[in-house]
């Protein structure tokens, strides 16, 4: 145990990456290192206990008489991980086993119960110099069509473009695109099981069932409201599914058949949902086009827009891949406006040091533009605040929203380029 403490704290005082695989790679063949880190990294392994409530717990005495710590350490974790409610019990049973260490080894214990240890190391790293050791939960994600080069004349399918909340039904789950459990969306998971889909990989948006006609930006705001929230009573929530292929293709993290017969089996779900009339919390996503005239996606784009879309999907004909990819392409128009940065924020947690996000002045209200950075224009600006703060700087939206108390924001903005060249504000 006192290696595995040291190799953390080797991996936590290099800031290079090849470093920190380096020292992973060399030690993958130390159990209990595996263990701490699978421990520590994977997002589904929940303790229920926080920092404030650990410390709080005192412990006065302890029985334990240690005979295998490597071992005995292996066991406290899985405990931990099977006893996960936060119980002042387990705790004590924490606390008590490391009670006659030193110092560093309870620093240590403390630190993994709570799961607060920063390596500067994720799940992908850790998996790149051990493959398969933490379970991972991706998605594929799409490009915006600004950054894909299509040949023109290839095979495309056109869709309606969701906003929504990203949601996947992983055979009796609703999951996150983080991989974490939806609760109360039971109603949802019944209609999928009612259309046989107990053994897919069914992929889609949380959408709110709208009865009462909100805009497009309306709607997305309450029905993510519902979805995060911890509310067991999700039932105005409807899952609208865009793709589907069977679920031990996705743990391979990608699908056997191409999108052109995976949309075939989209196009029978959408008539076994017409066919059941018990079937009223999921829907197949609006198709438009396929085929090879590209002139489309600008036709559809205007279609989009005057009927209140957030845009439109192309996809090509290639498999579903569990990572961002340029065969899902993003289509949607946005505005852009030259508004006044009034000051910097830092990222936070491991994202300290680097630029978190410009705040703005956007029609009187504070906007935080917290995307848009390339790694060299972060750095410039967290050196050299003076050469934005009070600057006028371009931002590109998709559109204008308002908040309950009647304030104004924009929706994804995206930082553009500082303009040195105006003084003042303009909003198109």
């Amino acid at each position: 145990m006192v290696e595995v403490i040291k190799l953390f704290k080797q991996i936590q005082e290099t800031s290079s990456l090849n470093d920190k695989k380096v020292i992973i790679t060399a030690n993958k063949d130390n159990e209990l290192f595996k263990e701490c880190l699978k421990f520590l990294l994977d997002g589904n392994v929940t303790t229920g206990i926080a920092e404030k409530k650990y410390d709080t717990v005192k412990v006065i005495t302890s029985d334990w008489i240690h005979n295998d710590v490597n071992q005995e350490f292996k066991e406290l974790l899985n405990y931990i991980k099977q006893h996960n409610t936060g119980r002042e019990d387990d705790i004590i049973q924490a606390k008590a086993w490391c009670y006659d260490f030193d110092e560093d080894i309870k620093k240590f214990v403390r630190g993994m119960i709570i799961k607060n240890i920063k390596l500067g190391a994720d799940a992908k790293l850790v998996n790149k110099c051990i493959p398969g050791l933490i379970p991972t939960f991706d998605v594929m994600l799409g490009t915006p069509i600004d950054k894909v080069k299509l040949k023109g004349n290839e095979w495309i399918s056109i869709s309606r473009k969701l906003n929504g909340t990203r949601c996947a039904f992983v055979g009796d789950k609703c999951m996150t695109r983080q991989g974490k459990e939806y609760k109360g969306l039971d109603h949802i998971i019944s209609d999928l099981h009612r259309l046989g889909l107990q053994n897919c990989f069914v992929d889609g948006e949380l959408l709110y069932k709208n009865k009462e006609g909100l805009s497009d930006s309306e709607a997305f705001q309450k029905g993510t409201g519902i979805a995060m929230s911890k509310e067991d009573d999700k039932s105005n929530l409807k899952l609208v599914i865009f793709d589907v292929f069977p679920l031990e293709e996705f743990w391979t993290g990608k699908s056997k058949d191409s999108y052109y017969k995976r949309k075939q089996f989209l196009l029978e779900i959408k008539e076994d949902i017409e066919m059941f009339d018990e079937v009223k919390n999921v829907e197949v996503v609006q198709m438009c086009y396929e085929g090879t005239d590209h002139s489309q996606i600008w036709k559809w784009l205007d279609y989009a827009e005057e009927n209140d879309w957030e845009g439109i999907i192309l996809n090509l004909d290639t498999p579903y891949e569990c990572k961002r990819t340029k065969s899902l392409i993003k289509v949607k128009k946005f505005f852009s406006c030259d508004i006044k940065c009034t000051g910097i924020e830092e990222g936070a947690g491991r994202n300290k040091g680097t630029l978190g996000a410009l705040v703005c002045d956007y029609k009187g209200f504070p906007v935080n533009v917290g995307s848009g950075f390339s790694g060299e224009n972060s750095k410039l600006i967290l050196q050299h605040p003076e050469d934005v703060i009070g600057k006028i700087v371009t931002v590109k939206y998709k559109e204008e929203t308002k908040n309950k108390d009647g304030g104004i924001s924009i929706q994804f903005p995206v930082f553009e380029t500082v303009r040195f060249d105006k003084i003042d504000p303009s909003y198109n």
